[in-house]
């Protein structure tokens, strides 16, 4: 074992200026997603890694394929004998906005790729290009030792992560036929902490109809003396919306208290209120209302148990009110995004184990840990496959921010791990 770990040591050291020019050039690459911002070539990034992976030739064979009017995707396969393994990343990039262009070290620009004081700055760097680049790094390593895995292997890149277009993405990464029952999502997970937990999140609206009044009436609708009680002369739905957002906001806190995974920051089931839309005339008390929002649930929680928990407190809140009897709130699950099921992997599975042998390979003591944000490993999830996490970088390196970067020797351990992960299989 020492013999392999000391190899791959000094092929990562003897070639760590390939390695480093290889992210950097990649994040030159602008690869922002084109449904969230400008995008003159969309398709320009994923047709350099195509012909950048054919050159190197260690692969059996490199794909690359347009998926919907803009966007695409790219798989590296490296043929074998038995269950395949894959490896999930995605290549597009949130955009810069103009304010953090602003912010930007001028040196260092947001496509630039340079390197400074050990770090390779740019957009995507730590989300996610070092982790892209890494276990194909590393094949390049197994490469030039000579050593070629025995399993089938798919290195798969997609360029609608994002905006959450799984349909375009990882739906179409299975479709083409890079279907494995593992797999490793290369998201930065805190300088490669192994990640077998991920908080499930879906998206929702509540549609709440109330009844239009004059405002110089409101009192008859506090004090109703006279009226049977379905008969009020009106009815304001905001005031409704608020009623439901205090029960759900009970919900959050029982379930921040009482329903915790071992791995996961306690508390860290919410319900967040994104938007709250009323239309009607300014002299009138609103009639319709529509609460926007999403809720992020630990893994301990299943998907069905998310929905029926939301839906409870709507329920509960609207069994309160005699007009929300008469009139329920519409609720609607999953809105906007498909809803992302929690990523809840055994500690004990094989994947762990061998991710956590690659950290004591290289005198590292194995870190596990949860993800409070979701990703592809979500969707990957709902077709079944056991998704595990582990990339080079942090959130807190500037992802989705300004001056975002990796560190060198980060993303350099990383291309050693992967390399020593994969000779083992």
């Amino acid at each position: 074992m020492e013999y392999i770990i000391d190899r791959i040591r000094e092929c990562v050291d003897k070639n760590r200026k390939e390695y480093i020019g290889f992210l950097s050039e990649y994040i030159q690459k602008d690869s922002t997603n084109p449904a969230l911002g400008e995008n003159k070539a969309p398709f320009a990034c994923h047709l350099w890694m195509q012909k950048k992976l054919e050159e190197y030739g260690i692969f059996d064979k490199v794909d690359f394929w347009k998926s919907g009017n803009d966007f695409s995707n790219v798989a590296a396969v490296s043929e074998g004998e038995g269950e395949p393994l894959l490896f999930a990343g995605h290549t597009d990039t949130v955009p810069v906005t103009e304010l953090q262009k602003a912010e930007w070290r001028e040196d260092a620009g947001p496509w630039s790729g340079a390197v400074k004081e050990g770090k390779i700055y740019g957009r995507g760097a730590s989300d996610m290009k070092a982790g892209c680049a890494a276990p194909l790094m590393a094949m390049h390593v197994l490469h030039k030792l000579g050593v070629k895995p025995k399993r089938p292997l798919y290195f798969t890149y997609v360029m609608s992560e994002e905006n959450g277009g799984r349909e375009f993405g990882v739906d179409s990464i299975i479709e083409r036929g890079y279907f494995a029952k593992e797999c490793i999502v290369m998201e930065p997970s805190n300088d490669l902490a192994v990640v077998p937990a991920i908080q499930g999140e879906f998206y929702f609206t509540i549609e709440v109809q109330g009844l239009s009044y004059h405002i110089a009436s409101r009192h008859h609708t506090l004090y109703p003396h006279g009226y049977h009680v379905k008969n009020v002369p009106g009815k304001n739905a905001i005031e409704l919306a608020i009623e439901l957002i205090g029960e759900l906001q009970k919900l959050e806190k029982e379930l921040g208290q009482y329903a915790n995974h071992p791995l996961t920051e306690w508390g860290s089931t919410t319900i967040n209120f994104s938007g709250i839309e009323s239309k009607g005339i300014f002299s009138a008390g609103a009639e319709k209302c529509k609460i926007t929002g999403s809720m992020l649930y630990n893994p301990s929680i299943s998907q069905e148990e998310a929905f029926a928990y939301f839906k409870g407190a709507v329920n509960r809140a609207a069994e309160r009110s005699f007009w929300l009897k008469e009139h329920p709130p519409v609720v609607t699950i999953p809105y906007l995004l498909s809803a992302k099921p929690p990523v809840n992997v055994e500690m004990e599975h094989p994947l762990c184990r061998q991710l956590a042998e690659a950290a004591r390979a290289f005198g590292r003591e194995p870190v596990y840990e949860s993800c409070l944000s979701t990703s592809d490993a979500n969707y990957l999830q709902d077709h079944g496959i056991a998704a595990i996490t582990m990339g080079p970088g942090s959130n807190e390196y500037g992802v989705h921010g300004v001056n975002e970067y990796v560190p060198v020797e980060v993303y350099l351990e990383s291309i050693a791990r992967y390399a020593y992960f994969l000779s083992k299989q």
